[in-house]
């Protein structure tokens, strides 16, 4: 049997979510197992045992990056970090966590997509990692297998587009079963929250412009339709009484309607949450 790896970070200020000290951390087998002042002796030798001194720095919990897409296949082209070199960043940066989606193509199984990103991660992650599974389509199978996931495989949010017209949106009626699911499984609900309809209008406006570059991204989809569709989850969320998480929140119309949402509270007691 190997020794067992033991860490000593000494006399740094730990930070922690309600307050911070001056302590000694152990770390034993990658395991915090213990927390204060003077933890072992000036001179202690112990086989096995590293020290840090951290005096006059700080110590952080590793960070968890609950949204990212690594290696991610989208509309001819990919995201340029696999999960190699993103999670290697991640460590670089102080993010000990990821969280990344599997996105099945409509008609595609979940679990399978599921698979796939787990077959992409697994040889490559060099950080801790987890999966959100994304809700392109509805059927049966759709609903089962969001049973299944939830069950057997540790996913416990569901992510569904109101945008991507014809590549990953859903429709309300879709929504509210997806929605309707996660309740009754017990997972969180997702939305990235933009009016797909109107951002599909925009766009063919901006070719007939002319307009092809980046900027047309922006002037195709004014705050409105980040607002509309920020107020359409949450009422859908909050029919089928489901916590809901919408995601990059990225105008101040838009923020301003879930902080609204937050500060009325719905009489089912539907909770909102929102990353930016």
């Amino acid at each position: 049997m190997a020794p067992q790896e033991r860490l000593l970070i000494r006399g740094g200020r730990v930070v922690n979510d309600d307050f911070s000290q001056v302590a000694d951390v152990l770390v034993e087998d990658g395991v915090v197992r213990a927390l204060g002042p003077d933890l072992l002796p000036p001179g202690d030798a112990s086989p096995g045992l590293r020290i840090l001194d951290a005096a006059g720095k700080l110590v952080l919990p590793g960070g968890i990056d609950t949204h990212t897409h690594m290696q991610f296949p989208f509309m001819g082209s990919q995201s340029v970090d696999d999960f190699y070199q993103g999670t290697k960043a991640a460590l670089a940066g102080g993010t000990t966590m990821i969280i990344d989606f599997a996105i099945p193509q409509k008609g595609s199984s979940l679990i399978e997509a599921f698979e796939t990103w787990r077959n992409w991660a697994d040889p490559k992650v060099c950080c801790d990692y987890s999966l959100h599974v994304a809700v392109t389509w509805w059927s049966d199978k759709v609903k089962e297998e969001m049973k299944t996931l939830a069950r057997d495989k540790g996913i416990n949010s569901f992510k569904m587009f109101m945008a991507y017209k014809g590549l990953y949106m859903v429709q309300d009626e879709q929504l509210y079963a997806a929605f309707s699911q996660c309740k009754e499984i017990g997972a969180i609900a997702q939305v990235h929250a933009e009016n797909g309809d109107l951002i599909a209008e925009g766009a063919k406006k901006m070719l007939a412009l002319g307009i092809t570059g980046p900027e047309g991204h922006e002037l195709c989809r004014p705050e409105a339709v980040e607002a509309e569709a920020t107020l359409r989850a949450i009422t859908i969320a909050s029919a089928v009484n489901c916590p809901l998480y919408v995601v990059h929140v990225m105008s101040k119309s838009a923020a301003k309607v879930v902080a609204d949402a937050r500060r009325a509270g719905d009489p089912q007691g539907t909770p909102v949450g929102v990353s930016g």
